[in-house]
């Protein structure tokens, strides 16, 4: 798949030489309606906090679902009290699956694949068997939605969003987004782009931000936020954009010589 299809949009061109990457979280968010968006779903080792029924129906959605490790006691414990839809991979190093959970899915079909590689986490080592699937079963996805709170352990937040930066070594150019209650975080990388964040988080002044990991990143436009950049070197210990918002445009347009992390609020009503 071309970087520049992502989210079920083409890939348009500013001019005859840039072509920009065309995002729309209303994809995701509006999963159910949006029958195009094709995605794999990883359930990671944090508490479930979005709304059942959005929940369920990412889930009845995707193409292909995994539970990472603990990730498996996460989805268990979630459907508790109704028949529990089992996902196809449960994968990791198993150091925090319980042994009822490791029961109970087996006794449904799920197949169990053990990673105990301890140089990469169990969500960088399920991207690898997801992109074995796509291999194997010739799935072509738009996306991997990892469902993940962004909340409790700073090394685990960090760690999350360094997966995010090996993704494209793992996947190639099928983009990676980390969906908690309230936010959906992804990795712009180097080039051009435009985020149609949609009129409703708009009207609800809806937070979001831009943060450059690991390196600083020497040149960054912005067009449709309220604190826009212009050709400005982001980086640690100088300029971050947090708890920024928008201008009234529902298109953002980013244009970045480096790679950095996008993260957006989302409605409560959304999920």
């Amino acid at each position: 798949m071309n970087y520049d299809m992502v989210l079920g949009v083409g890939c348009v061109g500013m001019n005859a030489s840039v072509a920009v990457n065309m995002w729309n979280p209303n994809n995701i968010l509006d999963v159910g309606r949006n029958l195009s968006f094709r995605f794999g779903l990883l359930i990671l080792n944090q508490p479930i906090n979005i709304q059942r029924d959005f929940m369920l129906c990412l889930w009845n959605r995707a193409s292909v679902r995994v539970a990472v490790d603990g990730g498996a006691n996460c989805w268990f414990h979630f459907l508790q009290g109704t028949d529990c839809v089992v996902p196809e991979l449960v994968t990791g190093d198993f150091d925090s699956i319980k042994q009822n959970v490791i029961s109970y899915f087996r006794s449904k079909g799920s197949e169990f694949i053990a990673t105990p590689n301890q140089d990469e986490t169990d969500f960088t080592k399920a991207l690898r068997e997801i992109q074995s699937i796509i291999t194997s079963q010739n799935l072509q996805l738009d996306g991997v939605i990892a469902v993940c709170e962004t909340a409790g352990r700073l090394d685990q937040i960090l760690s999350n969003l360094n997966t995010l930066y090996k993704a494209k070594d793992i996947l190639g150019n099928i983009p990676v987004y980390q969906l908690a209650r309230d936010s959906l975080t992804w990795l712009l990388r180097p080039g051009s782009h435009q985020i149609n964040v949609g009129d409703e988080i708009v009207k609800k002044r809806g937070w979001c931000s831009l943060i450059p990991l690991g390196a600083g990143v020497e040149h960054v436009t912005t067009t449709g936020l309220k604190w826009n950049l212009n050709n400005r070197l982001m980086e640690f210990g100088g300029t971050v954009s947090t708890s920024n918002t928008y201008s009234g445009d529902p298109v953002i347009t980013v244009k970045t010589s480096g790679s950095l992390v996008w993260c957006m609020g989302l409605c409560d009503d959304e999920t």
